[in-house]
């Protein structure tokens, strides 16, 4: 490692062993889905996170978990909520780039409201969702 460790990145370290022992404590996949949204939440600091699947045979992103402070019409594991991917140009073309260079893409995370200067990708006020392809 180099440089030296702020307090910033000693939470971030131990927000991410947190994330691995919740992970490795889970009983059934949506118990493990469920930590790595909250781990992700809280390693970022956000209110709320969200884990996807891209469906790409479908053309969208489906909803594993909602977790942290949700909207009155969220759930926490939701049955159908599902979003096109077109909605997220950004997204997909983040993924066939890493696909055309021969890599796996691991995760995508969206702000609802980037820094000033700092593109988040987004519209302001879209609900933030971290995908896995």
């Amino acid at each position: 490692m180099r440089g030296t460790v702020t307090d910033e990145g000693d939470a971030r370290l131990r927000a991410v062993v947190g994330l691995a022992q919740a992970m490795a404590a889970a009983h059934t996949p949506q118990d493990a889905v469920r930590s790595a949204a909250a781990g992700a939440r809280r390693a970022l600091g956000g209110d709320f996170a969200a884990v996807s699947v891209w469906e790409r045979e479908l053309g969208r992103l489906r909803v594993l978990v909602n977790e942290g402070e949700l909207a009155e019409d969220e759930q926490e594991f939701p049955a159908d909520e599902c979003y096109p991917v077109s909605d997220f140009p950004e997204i997909t073309e983040f993924l066939h780039e890493e696909w055309a260079r021969g890599g796996e893409p691991h995760a995508w995370v969206e702000v609802a409201d980037p820094p000033p200067g700092a593109d988040g990708g987004g519209e302001p006020g879209v609900r933030p969702d971290a995908g896995w392809g």
